[in-house]
Formats: structure tokens, sequence, C-alpha cells
């Protein structure tokens, strides 16, 4: 340095790199968005930050004076899709090392679940798989049970039964589509186990021979009603144990059917053959037998008497027709007698005619009369 100069002086200010964000979290999370969470870096307004999804522009995050967390909102995403990210701290236009992670937003649901298979103590599921890859499947019951069901890929489909069911008896499931750990929304249904078939079913008759009647035993489990059918008339629903059929044939057979329903979903048929009361019938077809039997034996009784007459009148001729004969016969005695004497004398004297006359002696025309 010279003596008596002055120098001059340069004066600059640099900052250092902030640091980082602690971590972040997803707030909020759809099939097509996801908002990030993070808080402030020394809880300090003067750092802004930096938002880049990878194989996209960057986006800077609005502050918001008196809070210590900051939000940031990703949108027109992918479902069942994972994204990576990097966000920055900035103060004074100096970066940070930049903060990386990995986000995946909620996949879609399954279109449809539907019963294959119902039973009184199991039920089997169907659905088509969603179509994307890394998916499983989440069915969780009423009670909160949850069991993860495996995908199988192609574009197949899911078969899953739950067992260990009761009879006749609404169960409530949601199934979840699983994607990176991330849940869909969730598929809300319910269905119902098979009914328990009725029991105990017989026939009753009622006096008259047109109407009987029909009963069974209170099924066990829960059911809602019994579907009674009677073969030609329309079906009957109602939920007691007995029911009355009337404006029937006596003695004929009738086919019902029986089906123990728990809402729409109805149990195994039951099926039975009912005779109404056959007694008036059968009364009636002794009835008739018996006036055809004393109609029988009235023509029995009849004809005898008509031939009993007959006959007596037959013996009546021919004793008085013996009577008049016998009564000529003593008149006409003393005629017959003289002209059997009569008759008996001329056939003697004939006897003795043919014994007085001599048969004549042939000459024998050769012999000569010379000689």
């Amino acid at each position: 340095m010279l003596k008596g100069l002055k120098h001059s002086t340069f004066n600059f200010t640099a900052v250092t790199s902030p640091s980082n964000v602690a971590s972040v979290s997803v707030k909020a999370r759809s099939e097509t968005a996801l908002t990030f969470e993070w808080s402030k870096v020394n809880n300090n307004n003067a750092y802004i930050y930096i938002l880049r999804q990878s194989n996209r522009s960057e986006m800077y995050t609005p502050m918001y004076w008196g809070e210590s967390m900051a939000r940031r909102t990703v949108s027109s995403l992918r479902p069942g899709t994972k994204y990576t990210f990097t966000l920055y701290t900035v103060f004074f236009g100096e970066r940070s090392s930049g903060y990386n992670f990995s986000a995946a937003t909620m996949p879609v649901n399954v279109a449809r679940v539907n019963v294959t298979q119902r039973f009184t103590d199991q039920l089997e599921f169907s659905w088509e798989e969603v179509k994307s890859s890394n998916i499983s499947y989440i069915l969780r019951d009423s009670s909160k049970a949850e069991t993860t069901i495996a995908a199988l890929g192609k574009d197949s489909v899911i078969r899953h039964t739950v067992s260990a069911l009761s009879p006749g008896t609404r169960y409530r499931f949601t199934l979840y589509t699983v994607f990176e750990g991330v849940r869909s929304r969730g598929l809300t249904f319910t269905s119902v186990t098979a009914s328990l078939t009725v029991t105990g079913v017989h026939c009753e008759h009622l006096p008259g021979g047109t109407a009987l009647v029909l009963v069974w035993d209170a099924p066990s489990g829960q059911w809602t009603g019994v579907e009674v059918q009677m073969k030609g008339r329309n079906p009957q629903y109602l939920n007691g144990t007995r029911l009355e059929f009337h404006d029937l044939h006596p003695a004929l057979w009738y086919d019902v059917t029986l089906k123990l329903c728990s809402g729409d979903v109805k149990g195994a048929p039951v099926s039975i053959r009912c005779q109404t009361d056959p007694r008036g019938v059968i009364a009636g077809v002794i009835l008739v037998l018996l006036f055809i039997i004393f109609l029988v034996c009235l023509g029995v009784v009849t004809h005898r008497r008509s031939v009993l007459k007959r006959k007596a009148q037959s013996d009546f001729n021919t004793n008085q027709a013996s009577s008049q004969e016998a009564e000529e016969g003593a008149h006409n005695a003393p005629v017959l007698a003289k002209q059997q004497s009569s008759d008996g004398k001329k056939h003697c004297g004939q006897r003795m005619n043919k014994k007085k006359r001599v048969k004549p002696i042939q000459q024998n025309p050769y012999i000569n009369p010379y000689m």
C-alpha cells in the first residue's frame, strides 16, 4: 500500500443453502390428486418451496403467513399410480439439496361383486380384477375382520368364499382394492345366506272335503316368511306356520311346494301331496252301493215272486187238467171197454181166418204129366 493513497473495497453477501424439510406427508388422497403437507423449515416464512414431479415442470408453493405447515396439491394424476417427487427449500434463490419422496394415488374400486354360490353357512363372491399392476384386495366383514386376497393377474376373475356363517342371515361387506398399501374408497355390499328348508310339513283335513290345512314347524335362524304354492294357483307369502286352502274337490290329491324366504333369498323347496277329506265321498259311495244292493235285492225278490207265481199258476193248471182227464176217463170207461171187447173179438176172428187159409201147391212145369 502506497502512503497517502486511498484503496477501494468490494462488499458482497452470500447465503448458504437452506435445509431440506424434515418430512412430507400425504394429507389427502384421491384417484387423481394428492395433497402434501410439511413443516416449514425453522418455522421461517422467508423460505419458499418448489415441488418438482418427475417428468413434469416445477411448482411453486404459496406461503401462508402465520402458519407452521405448508400444503400443496398435485392434480391430474392417474388412479393407482406411484409418483416420485422432490421438494426444494429456497432461500434467496438458493435451493436445498432437495427432499425426495414418492406417493401413490388411490386405486379404483372393483366394478361390482357377484354372489356365485349361496349356502346356509357360506357365500362365494366373484369380481373382475382391476386393470392395474401390483393390485391386491381386502374384504372386510361387518365385524371388521379383514381378509387379504391376492390378485391373479391377466384380467381374470377373482373368487373368494366366506364361511362359518349363519343360515338366512344378511351380512355386510366392504371390498377394497389395494395398491402400494393404499386402499380404494371401498365397495360396500350386502348378501344373505340361504335359509334352512321348511320342516315338519303335514296336512290336516277340514270337514266337508272341500278344504285342507297345511301346517309346518316354525323355522330356525333368521327368516322373513314362507312362500307356499299349490299347483294351479298363485303363490302365497306369509310369516306364520299354518295355511288353509278352500274351494277344493273332495278326495283329490294336491301338490304343494314351500320355500323358506329371507328377504329376496329363497331356500330349497319342500314338496308335499295333500288329499282333501275323502270321508264324504266314501259315505256317498257306500250309500250308492247300498242303494244298488237294495235295487238288486228288490229285483231278485220281485223276480222270485214272479217265478213262484208262474209256477203256482202252472201247477194249478196242471192239476185242473188232470182232474178233467180223470173225470172224462171215468165217463168213457164202459164205452172203451165195449169197444175194446169188440175189437178183441174182431182181431181173434182175423187170426183164425189166417190159420184156416191154405197156400196152394205150386207144380213144376218141367214134370211130364203122363209119367
